[in-house]
């Protein structure tokens, strides 16, 4: 008998998912361990294997589109399964069998045992048809009921988000606002590389056919479709480079003007629409969830920052990289050791204390809030953590993060410092119950020794936003001034980590 693929669960949070790409196609062989499809989850984007091998007979969802977990997508036949096995299957499931190949298109009713009319008496009559089993029902079946179209646009109009790429061709695109539907891929399964990109760019560089008076500036492609689609390209923002309209902006243009109706009241206002990835979704879910139900409070502490740029510049000397982050993630996990009070949670009527220190580092990656975690962080040197904190910032900045590496945090360090914000107040990830925001290094009046005169310093803000169900006022200032301490004595860290390697 068939089987049903459904939307996996790929990850504890996961309620709903997009279909990427689809990697293989209706009526292909496929052997469990073969990639089927990419997913993109609320964590990041992934590949799913089949799990039994067979034919790919239907796919019930097609590229682009999200449902929730649990939503049959393919329907797989097995082996031993018969031509009949698969269209009761089908049946039975609101699908249609697959039409077969020789069929012509539906025509007309006919009466073929009335007789032909005077002019047509020349024409020779139509051989009668063999008896044929009943039709099955058409393709058009009902669909599943929770599989929900999420656009509408041409199917010439594909989604960027939704065209495969490398991931250093889909950063490339996105730092330099090229559309990546409009490029023909080059790499493995039709997959566009950076050299198709840089390709792309030379070859609009080169255009340099003159604009007339009222001319848009706009890609050949998109030229082509608004041609074809009637659409006034003055009436779109383009995005592209230079200021290009793209196939991207037509197709925002295109929504846009389906969402608002004829009317188009509000199309003054409103501009670009964004799509939400899932990983968006969830983020925002969850904190809304936080500023609803965790009550915050709010500390901060300015920290002398002059020893770890001290710190800092020793071990270059000695051709180590310490990176005021490194330094902070293990005074972090020196003070979440010595604090355990701190390194725990709310859960319905009680406090539930974490095991391991799991620190999260929040990172920003092509516009999306990322935030891998450095697990077991407990008796680590500070090397070991350095290490893999770079190791994991480096994969999310490549979009290789699995939900694992976004699993099981107790603590957050959000830094800012290095855009020039001076203080702020990150909110809390659930289940976690702090986190710990970092403003940037500042050069500020100070008194000297003798207390007779200012001289310049180096500060540091750091904030600290608290669910006051499980830390109070007190304790949670005593967590931030040992983390101040740690920091404005950093040798502790480095005689730390010495101890660690004994």
């Amino acid at each position: 008998m068939p089987r049903e693929v459904k939307m996996p669960k790929l990850s504890d949070t996961m309620e709903e998912g997009t279909l990427n790409v689809w990697r293989k196609q209706e009526g292909e062989a496929i052997a469990k361990g073969d990639i089927l499809l990419e997913i993109e989850t609320d964590k990041a984007d992934m590949e799913f294997e089949a799990y039994m091998s067979g034919q790919l007979a239907r796919i019930l969802v097609p590229a682009g589109e999200t449902v929730a977990v649990g939503t049959p997508i393919a329907i797989v036949r097995l082996e031993a399964d018969s031509d009949e096995d698969v269209e009761r299957f089908l049946s039975e499931h609101g699908q249609a069998a697959p039409a077969a190949a020789s069929a012509p298109p539906p025509s007309a009713p006919s009466e073929p045992s009335a007789p032909a009319p005077a002019a047509a008496a020349s024409q020779a009559a139509p051989t009668p048809a063999p008896e044929a089993p009943a039709p099955t029902a058409p393709r058009t079946a009902t669909p599943l009921a929770s599989v929900v179209p999420t656009s509408s646009i041409p199917f010439f109009m594909p989604d960027p988000d939704r065209v495969r790429a490398t991931p250093r061709a889909r950063g490339l695109a996105q730092e330099r606002n090229v559309d990546l539907s409009e490029i023909a891929g080059s790499g493995p399964d039709g997959a566009v590389l950076v050299s198709d990109v840089e390709r792309y760019e030379e070859a609009l560089r080169s255009d340099d056919t003159p604009l007339m008076e009222g001319d848009v500036h706009a890609t050949p492609v998109a030229v082509r479709i608004a041609e074809e689609m009637g659409i006034d390209l003055s009436r779109v923002k383009g995005t592209g480079p230079s200021g290009r309209v793209t196939k991207r902006d037509l197709r925002s243009h295109v929504e846009r003007q389906a969402k608002e109706g004829t009317s188009g009241s509000d199309s003054s206002l409103y501009g670009e629409e964004i799509k939400l990835s899932q990983k968006r979704k969830f983020l925002i879910r969850n904190m809304v969830e936080s500023k609803q139900t965790t009550p915050h409070f709010y500390i901060s502490m300015d920290i002398d920052a002059g020893p770890m740029r001290a710190l800092r510049a020793a071990r270059k000397e000695q051709g180590q990289r310490v990176t005021f982050t490194h330094l902070i993630l293990k005074a972090s996990a020196l003070a979440l050791e010595r604090f355990p009070e701190v390194n725990a949670t709310f859960r319905e009527d009680r406090i539930v204390r974490f095991n391991p220190v799991n620190v999260a580092i929040a990172v920003d990656v092509q516009g999306e809030l990322l935030a891998p975690v450095v697990k077991n962080c407990h008796g680590r040197a500070l090397e070991d953590l350095a290490e893999i904190s770079d190791a994991l910032i480096e994969k999310a900045r490549e979009r290789k993060l699995s939900p694992e590496d976004y699993a099981d945090g107790t603590f957050t360090i959000s830094n800012l410092g290095m855009f020039g914000v001076d203080q702020f107040y990150a909110i809390i990830t659930p289940p976690m119950s702090t986190v710990l925001s970092v403003g940037s290094l500042r050069t500020v009046p100070v008194p000297a020794d003798d207390g007779a005169r200012f001289e310049p310093g180096l500060r540091m803000n750091f904030g600290l936003a608290v669910d006051h169900r499980v830390i109070d006022g007190v304790r949670a200032a005593q967590f931030l001034a040992e983390i101040r301490r740690l920091l404005e004595q950093p040798s502790e860290l480095v005689e730390a980590q010495e101890q660690g390697g004994d």
